[in-house]
This record gives structure tokens, sequence and C-alpha cells, in this order.
């Protein structure tokens, strides 16, 4: 899994993943060689707690216990690294 610096990237916008099983693509530019990077996130197959990208393309479900058992399950994907598939799910999804 590749993870992103965030002091060399920026985020540009979400776009809806053209992937087979994946909600989103946030595409995220480097500052350093000028170049655009896609990060695939999410699972189209299951329901989010919140959808924070603006584009609202999946059913969401507010449940608070099931938020919280994800939080407790993907918690090492939120701290190993800026910018991953994790990073995205747990700030924009979760």
């Amino acid at each position: 899994m590749v993870y992103y610096d965030m002091k060399q990237y920026k985020l540009v916008k979400f776009e809806k993943s053209t992937k087979p099983h994946k909600k989103y693509d946030a595409l995220i530019y480097n500052k350093d060689t000028d170049k655009t990077a896609r990060v695939s996130f999410g699972d189209n197959r299951y329901e989010s707690y919140h959808d924070l990208t603006g584009i609202n393309a999946f059913k969401v479900h507010g449940d608070k216990q099931r938020r919280r058992l994800y939080r407790e399950r993907h918690e090492k994907d939120y701290k190993y690294g800026y910018f991953s598939p994790g990073y995205f799910s747990w700030h924009y999804l979760w």
C-alpha cells in the first residue's frame, strides 16, 4: 500500500472511482514533481457513517455503534500514514 507525505502533496478533489468495488478516488497533487496521483478508497458494497466527499453517491447509515466498531478495527490504518486509503476512509467516510 502506498502512503503519501502530507507536506509534499495537496488534496485536489474527489471523484467517483472507476475501479471495481471502490467508492471514490482522491486526486492528490505532488508539489515537487508537478504530477497528480490517484488514491482509491471505500468499498461500494458497504454503507458508511457519513460522506464528506461532496459527491454523496452511496448509502449512509449514520449508526454510531457501527462507526465505533469500524474505528476500533481500523485505527492502525488511520495512524499509519497520511493520504492513504485508510486516512481518507477514516476522515471522509467514517
